[in-house]
């Protein structure tokens, strides 16, 4: 059965859990019948359901994963899409039906979450709640004015090879920072924004 949406995560035994290990746990904890829909998901990361969102898609995109022609292209569109609806002030991004129903069993969760342990800890031990004034809620918008345009630069970046890594893993970088609320890496990602924008400047 699901859990309720007040249930604590409870993959993680340490009390001391960060910002994306926590963000893991979340999705097992809100398992149903051994599987967790991306709807569930959502629901139960709330406000910062962008933040994985992000992180996952400039993750495809700027790895080997996007190798196919025109790949990184598409999650581009993708991001910029979900990064438009954060500007337009949607708490949670609009997605077809068919995409929320898809969902992933709460063992491979778990085997991810297992084999993951020590680069999320490494990670969370970097990151925290800091520098609040750059991580509210008018940073949070013009955050997603950025991840808009890294989005729609992904397209012309993908016919340049490994270019696209700029953008998308400057969407990384502000997923992380509205995951964890932290305003370091927020400005961190609005410096790799700066750069991607220099390169596409360069390039005409």
């Amino acid at each position: 059965m699901a859990e309720t949406e007040t249930s604590k995560p409870d993959a993680g035994a340490d009390d001391d859990v960060g910002p994306l290990e926590e963000i893991v746990d979340y999705a097992i904890a809100h398992s149903e019948d051994g599987r967790v829909s991306l709807k569930a998901l959502l629901k139960a990361w709330d406000d910062r359901s962008y933040g994985p969102l992000f992180i996952m898609l400039g993750f495809v995109g700027g790895t080997p994963l996007a190798v196919v022609p025109g790949a990184a292209a598409v999650v581009g569109v993708v991001i910029a899409l979900l990064g438009l609806q954060m500007t337009l002030g949607l708490n949670h991004p609009w997605l077809p039906e068919a995409a929320l129903k898809q969902s992933v069993s709460e063992e491979k969760l778990r085997e991810i979450r297992e084999k993951m342990d020590k680069p999320l800890r490494f990670i969370d031990h970097l990151i925290t709640e800091r520098w609040t004034w750059m991580a509210g809620e008018a940073m949070r918008r013009a955050a997603a004015i950025f991840v808009t345009i890294l989005g729609v630069l992904m397209i012309p970046f993908d016919a340049v090879p490994f270019a696209v890594a700029a953008p998308a893993w400057s969407v990384v970088l502000f997923g992380v920072a509205i995951i964890a609320r932290d305003g370091l890496v927020m400005t961190l990602a609005l410096a790799a924004c700066l750069g991607v924008g220099y390169l596409a400047i360069g390039a005409l």
